[in-house]
């Protein structure tokens, strides 16, 4: 176990894009609320500024309250969640590749530290300890954010008891942990395609890892004409496709903010459907496929001769 936290610390030592993409996301974020809130003289939600906001007040429920500050939070958190999909598969595809690239693979093989522990310490990386960082400066950019907010809209007293809500900022921490723990799962098998890749790739992993799965598409559509792989492919690619099976494939919508009407849902944490979603078949045959891929993975690396 000492010898397999080590190699984790490693990969954060040398896998610096862990936070440095983050923290590069989260100085966007907070310098563009800054400019909103303080250069250009006004904000707006929904194309009202402030003080057409005002007006609305009496109209307003705590319930419309809390549902724009949680529409608010999840807005915040929605870049960090695509960023770290880049991140994750370009770590992924790159890390057993660098190491043979860079002829590093050698000093490694010749220290007492098994195959598999070095790809289940890169899998560990790619697939939770980056999310998990991301949502951690996602939530300290949504404090900042916030007390942005606080700054700018206090003197209307508007929302600002209701941006500081301990139920709200818990559900958005129980939203973002459980989004996380759900992308874990979804986004395992290709995190483990782009880990056999990068074990075995002679060059350009990038390429062989979408080549195979484009060539499988085309083949299906001359034999077939239907399109089955690249619709799961891309259901298991894309962000949306997470969201929909986390949340039970429910959006927020009917959301109506025009200075008569507010029309809009209490918290985005009521759309979690976890039951429904470690229930579904998709998710643990993922888990099943990522796992022989992941063995495949240990097995390349182990049988490869990288002195040739």
């Amino acid at each position: 176990m000492s010898t397999f936290k080590w190699l984790v610390r490693r990969e954060l030592w040398e896998a610096r894009t862990v936070w440095v993409a983050p923290a590069i996301c989260a100085a966007i974020i907070a310098g563009g609320a800054l400019i909103a809130a303080f250069g250009t003289g006004t904000v707006s939600f929904q194309g009202l500024d402030p003080e057409d906001l005002a007006k609305l007040h009496q109209k307003m429920t705590p319930e419309h309250l809390d549902g724009i500050a949680s529409m608010a939070l999840g807005a915040i958190a929605m870049p960090f969640l695509i960023m770290v999909m880049f991140t994750q598969f370009f770590y992924a595809i790159d890390s057993l590749y660098g190491e043979r690239r860079e002829r590093a693979i050698l000093f490694w093989k010749s220290l007492p530290v098994s195959d598999a522990q070095t790809v289940l310490s890169k899998l560990l990386v790619a697939a939770v300890i980056m999310p998990l960082a991301a949502i951690a400066v996602a939530f300290v950019t949504q404090v900042v954010v916030f007390a942005i907010a606080s700054a700018k809209l206090a003197p209307l007293e508007l929302m600002h008891g209701h941006l500081w809500t301990p139920s709200l900022w818990g559900g958005s921490v129980v939203l973002m942990l459980y989004v996380t723990l759900a992308g874990v799962l979804w986004y395992l098998p290709v995190l483990a395609w782009c880990l056999l890749v990068s074990a075995w790739a002679p060059k350009s992993p990038v390429m062989y890892a979408t080549l195979p799965p484009l060539g499988v598409v085309l083949l299906e559509y001359i034999v077939f004409r239907t399109h089955y792989v690249w619709s799961a492919c891309i259901e298991r690619l894309k962000l949306f496709g997470l969201l929909a099976h986390a949340l039970g494939g429910r959006a927020v919508n009917n959301v109506v903010i025009d200075d008569e009407h507010f029309e809009i849902p209490r918290s985005m944490a009521e759309a979690m459907r976890p039951v429904q979603f470690f229930s579904s078949p998709e998710v643990w045959l993922g888990v099943v496929v990522a796992a022989a891929l992941i063995a495949a993975a240990i097995w390349v690396r182990r049988t490869r001769d990288e002195s040739a």
